[in-house]
C-alpha cells in the first residue's frame, strides 16, 4: 500500500467512526422533534448516515484497507454515553456539539477530496463531494434549529424538561449577576414568589374538596398576577429615578418577556384594535425578533388568537434563517 493509500485509508476510517456517531446521534434526537416533518427527517438522516458508513467501508476495503469496525463501535457507545450529560446543559450546548461533529465531517470530507484526486481516483472524489454535500446541508439545518432556539423561536427540536431546567438556571444566574441595582431584583423575586406560593399551596391542598379548592387557587392566582404586574410597572417607574435609564430598561424587558406591557408600548401602534388578520399581517412585518417577541407575549397574555400566534412565531422562525444567512 502507498502512502497515499495509507493515508486515505486512516481518514476514511476517522470519517467511519464520527459518521457512526452522527448517526447514533441523528436517532437519539428523534424523541426531541417537535413535528413530524421533522421527525421523519432525522430519521431519513440516520438511515442516510447508514448509508454513508457502508459506502466508506467499502472505500476502505477498494484501497486495501481494514474498516476501523472496532472504532465505529467505540462512538456508537460514545455516543450513548453523552446523552446522559446533555441533559445537564441547555440545549443550545447539545446543538453546538452537533454543529462541530458536522463541521469535522466535512472539514475530514474535503480532506478525502484532495487526497483523492492526488492519486486520481475518480470514485473516491464523487464520494468525498456527496459526503461534503450532505454535511454542508446539515451544518445549515443545524445553525437554523441553533438561532431559532436561541432567539426563542418554534425550533425543530424541544429541549427535554433537564434541559429547560439548565437554560432557567443559566438565564438566572446572568440577570443576577448583570443586574444593575438590588432593589429591582429583590422587587421582581417577591412578584415571582406570590405566584409560586400559590403554585404550592394549590399543588399541597388539593384533598377531597377538590373543586373549590382550585377555584380558589385560580383567584388567588389572578390576584398575584395582578400584584406581580403592579409591582413591576411600579419597580420600572422607580428603577428608572434611582438607578437611571440601564436599570429601567431591565425591568421593562421583564414586562416585556411576561407580556404585561400595555398595547400603546408595543410596536405596532393601535394592535388592540386590530382584527386577528391584520394583527397578523402586522406581525409578519416586523423586522426585530425583539419586537416580535414582544407581541407574542402579549397576545398570549391578552387575546391569544391562533393566527397572530401562528404569524409572530413564523415570522421568528424566518426573521432566525436571515441571521443564519447573513
Amino acid at each position: 500500500m502507498t502512502a497515499q493509500n495509507a493515508e486515505l485509508v486512516t481518514q476514511l476510517n476517522t470519517l467511519l467512526n464520527l459518521t457512526t456517531h452522527e448517526a447514533a446521534t441523528a436517532r437519539a434526537r428523534v424523541s426531541q422533534a417537535t413535528t413530524e416533518q421533522t421527525r421523519k427527517e432525522l430519521l431519513e438522516n440516520a438511515t442516510n448516515c447508514d448509508k454513508r458508513a457502508k459506502a466508506i467501508r467499502q472505500a476502505v476495503l477498494d484501497l486495501g484497507g481494514v474498516p476501523d469496525v472496532v472504532g465505529a463501535a467505540f462512538n456508537r457507545a460514545a455516543a450513548a454515553a453523552r446523552l446522559p450529560i446533555e441533559q445537564s446543559q441547555p440545549i443550545t450546548e447539545a446543538l453546538l456539539a452537533d454543529l462541530a461533529l458536522e463541521h469535522e465531517l466535512f472539514d475530514r470530507a474535503r480532506l478525502v477530496k484532495v487526497l483523492a484526486h492526488d492519486i486520481d481516483a475518480a470514485d473516491l472524489v464523487a464520494l468525498a463531494e456527496r459526503l461534503e454535500e450532505a454535511h454542508g446541508e446539515t451544518i445549515e439545518w443545524l445553525f437554523t434549529v441553533l438561532a431559532e432556539t436561541a432567539v426563542g423561536g418554534p425550533a425543530a427540536l424541544a429541549p427535554t424538561p433537564a434541559q429547560v431546567a439548565a437554560m432557567n438556571a443559566r438565564t438566572a444566574a446572568t440577570f443576577a449577576t448583570s443586574a444593575t441595582a438590588s432593589g429591582v431584583n429583590r422587587a421582581v423575586a417577591t412578584a415571582g414568589q406570590l405566584t409560586q406560593r400559590v403554585q404550592d399551596t394549590t399543588t399541597s391542598a388539593v384533598s377531597s374538596r377538590v373543586k373549590r379548592l382550585l377555584e380558589l387557587a385560580r383567584s388567588g392566582r389572578r390576584i398575584a398576577d395582578a400584584g406581580r404586574d403592579a409591582t413591576l410597572a411600579e419597580t420600572e417607574k422607580q428603577a428608572g429615578k434611582e438607578f437611571g435609564r440601564k436599570a429601567r430598561t431591565s425591568v421593562h424587558r421583564v414586562r416585556e418577556n411576561l407580556g404585561v406591557v400595555s398595547g400603546d408600548e408595543l410596536p405596532i401602534k393601535r394592535f388592540d384594535n386590530l382584527t386577528a388578520r391584520d394583527a397578523a399581517v402586522a406581525v409578519s412585518k416586523l423586522r426585530s425578533v425583539d419586537d416580535v417577541q414582544v407581541v407574542l407575549a402579549y397576545e398570549q397574555e391578552h387575546k391569544s388568537r391562533q393566527s397572530v400566534l401562528d404569524a409572530a412565531n413564523k415570522q421568528v422562525s424566518a426573521l432566525a434563517k436571515d441571521y443564519v444567512n447573513s
